[in-house]
């Protein structure tokens, strides 16, 4: 029996020797994740480890990645959990499919952790842009303990509900309670899924912003979206919609896409 424990906890212990061995199995693959032809795909509530050893021949790694974009929708990409030599020369971009760079990140706290945030405003789906993660610390002397954390989300909201048929008249409330700050749009849609207006938003810090629906879908009823440069969950907003020959008000809250 005791002979059995041991050849358990033994081969336990290789098993997780293995994984510490090849913390990122993407760099070996015959298709790998090391150039813009990448195969690996970010999509919402992606979540994965990879590491930024350095690669045969001595070549510092680069770790690419797809991400569809659909159109009047924002996104972000969060690079966290760093470990080894990484620090503070983790470099997290977007780029256009090439090495040429569209967007670069920006530090969540002190700088170790890296937050990507965009929107795509057009109407059409974007599906040639890719996100690239690599050191600008260590490059070849990283190894497979320099490790990282890597989670992608959509971030656009969803109200499902505003009026400004009959008498009924809707307001949007949208608070900035971080302290960044964070631009968007806001797009209305009819019952039917048709666009029918938009409007940018702007909040500093703190900010709260009101928007008279009216002056944009005035006559319509529907249901709006926000997309905007702020991480994922941080705005706060509800439609209050008004019935002033009841006094009646009806506040229907803004949610995030969950994962």
């Amino acid at each position: 029996m005791r002979k059995n424990v041991w050849l358990v906890l033994g081969l336990g212990f290789a098993l997780v020797s293995g994984r510490a061995a090849m913390a990122d199995v993407w760099d070996v693959q015959s298709q790998s994740d090391n150039t813009p032809a990448t195969e690996n795909e970010l999509v919402h509530g992606s979540d994965q480890i990879h590491d930024l050893g350095v690669l045969t021949g001595n070549v510092a790694d680069n770790d690419w990645y797809q991400i569809s974009q659909k159109p009047f929708s924002s996104y972000e990409v969060v690079v966290d959990a760093t470990s080894g030599d990484i620090g503070t020369g983790l470099v997290v971009e977007r780029t256009d499919g090439t090495t040429t760079v569209l967007q670069a990140s920006v530090p969540v706290g002190v700088g170790y952790s890296r937050s990507l945030r965009w929107t795509n405003a057009t109407s059409s789906e974007v599906n040639t842009e890719r996100v690239r993660v690599t050191s600008g610390s260590c490059t070849t002397d990283c190894g497979a303990d320099d490790v990282y954390r890597l989670r992608s989300y959509e971030t656009t909201y969803a109200v499902p509900r505003f009026n400004n048929s009959g008498s009924q008249v809707t307001v949007l409330l949208l608070q900035n309670p971080t302290n960044y700050a964070i631009t968007g749009t806001v797009y209305f849609w009819s019952a039917a899924g048709a666009a029918v207006g938009n409007s940018p938003i702007s909040l500093n810090p703190k900010q709260l912003q009101v928007l008279q629906t009216q002056t944009v879908a005035p006559g319509v009823g529907g249901a709006l979206t926000v997309a905007h440069t702020g991480r994922y969950g941080d705005l706060s907003g509800k439609t209050v919609a008004l019935e002033p020959a009841t006094g009646f008000s009806f506040d229907t809250p803004m949610i995030p896409r969950v994962h």
